[in-house]
């Protein structure tokens, strides 16, 4: 599997014409989005400063805060939640590999990531969900469905790092 092969059931049905997305962001497509688009916008609306770098700013394009967010929140809309598993979609995903240089984030430091950017995180993914999702989604479904997306992580993290 590579990052392109979703895992999810969300396919796009109904279309809503969105003009304007949290934090600013503004699209001129319909909605719902791609897992893909929904990322894109949804960074599009987030300020640089709301996220906590867990690397060095010397490190390479794939340990930077933006490029981490982008990562996790793709995979978590393709229901690709431990943080060993984004890693080795990440060692395999050849485009992703070129684009880095080979360089990846490894399973600690992605769970580091998460823990250090919370509540940017579950903002980020929420949003990413409302654009993904067909629009008849309620929203406090979609901030719910956020948290339990989170809660799942951390939960098969838990159960990675006990073995």
């Amino acid at each position: 599997m590579n990052l392109l092969e979703p895992k999810t059931q969300f396919r796009p049905r109904a279309t809503l014409q969105v003009t304007e997305v949290r934090g600013g962001a503004t699209a001129s497509s319909t909605a719902p989005f791609s897992p893909l688009e929904a990322v894109r916008l949804t960074l599009a609306g987030l300020g640089e400063a709301e996220l906590r770098p867990v690397a060095s700013p010397k490190a390479g394009l794939a340990f930077q805060p933006r490029a981490l967010l982008a990562v996790t929140l793709y995979c978590y809309l393709h229901e690709i939640y431990g943080s060993e598993d984004i890693e080795n979609a990440l060692r395999r995903d050849v485009l992703f590999r070129e684009l880095c240089q080979q360089e990846f984030p490894d399973a600690r430091l992605i769970r580091r990531f998460r823990r250090q950017n919370r509540d940017p995180l579950q903002r980020a993914l929420t949003t990413a969900l409302q654009l993904s999702l067909p629009p008849e989604f309620p929203h406090a479904v979609v901030v719910e469905e956020a948290r339990s997306r989170i809660g799942t992580a951390m939960f098969i993290d838990s159960m990675e790092s006990a073995d």
